[in-house]
């Protein structure tokens, strides 16, 4: 294989997209399915220190843009929010919220007490030769349960996978972003051709 063509190749499997924080556009497309923008999503990124740059849980929060007032404290305290076009499907509706989490923090304690009746039942079952059957199927449904509540508080939605912002560096004004669709990266980097490009990793990048 040939240099250049080792280099096509490794630029194709790069996902990890440097860009101006001053000049950045997101494309008129949803980034998960591709379809004409209905909804506009806003994301908050907060810098990291360079100690810890480079880890995969971003520090960002998705929102739906409506609180101006959280987004000028944000910005205040060192924060960058960025406007991303969306399908309605993929939009704002769709996006974790606090309410959410909230819901699966509760689970944790009132399905906490069902959770442990159940298991002494198994128990009491177990050393009095009592059926299983029914502590064991209330387990289970309580456990069912409680994993659903934390899928549904914390597991990133189709946007979030989708799109990635892992930092920001304001004195370099660099916002790096993992694009997961291969065709929205290219409109990606067609739209931002002056000032984006591909890096294998941020912890890659020389100090300065």
């Amino acid at each position: 294989m040939s240099e250049d063509a080792e280099k096509n190749h490794e630029l194709a499997n790069l996902t990890l997209v440097r860009a101006k924080i001053s000049k950045v556009e997101f494309p008129e497309r949803c980034p998960v399915c591709l379809d004409e923008p209905e909804d506009l999503v806003s994301v908050t990124i907060t810098e990291r220190s360079s100690a810890v740059r480079g880890d995969e849980n971003a520090v960002s929060t998705w929102a739906d843009g409506k609180d101006k007032a959280d987004l000028i404290l944000a910005s205040a305290r060192g924060a960058v929010t960025f406007w991303v076009p969306t399908c309605m499907l993929h939009g704002s509706g769709k996006l974790r919220t606090g309410r959410a989490r909230f819901i699966a923090w509760a689970a944790v304690f009132v399905l906490f007490y069902p959770a442990l009746f159940f298991f002494l039942g198994i128990n009491a079952a177990i050393w009095h030769s009592r059926p299983l059957l029914e502590p064991v199927i209330g387990l289970a449904v309580v456990l069912v349960l409680f994993f659903v509540l934390v899928v549904y508080g914390y597991y990133p939605r189709a946007l979030e996978r989708s799109l990635k912002f892992i930092d920001i560096d304001r004195a370099k004004d660099a916002v790096y972003i993992d694009i997961i669709n291969d065709e929205y990266r290219k409109l990606f980097m067609d739209l931002n051709a002056m000032h984006a490009d591909m890096i294998h990793s941020i912890r890659d990048e020389p100090s300065e």
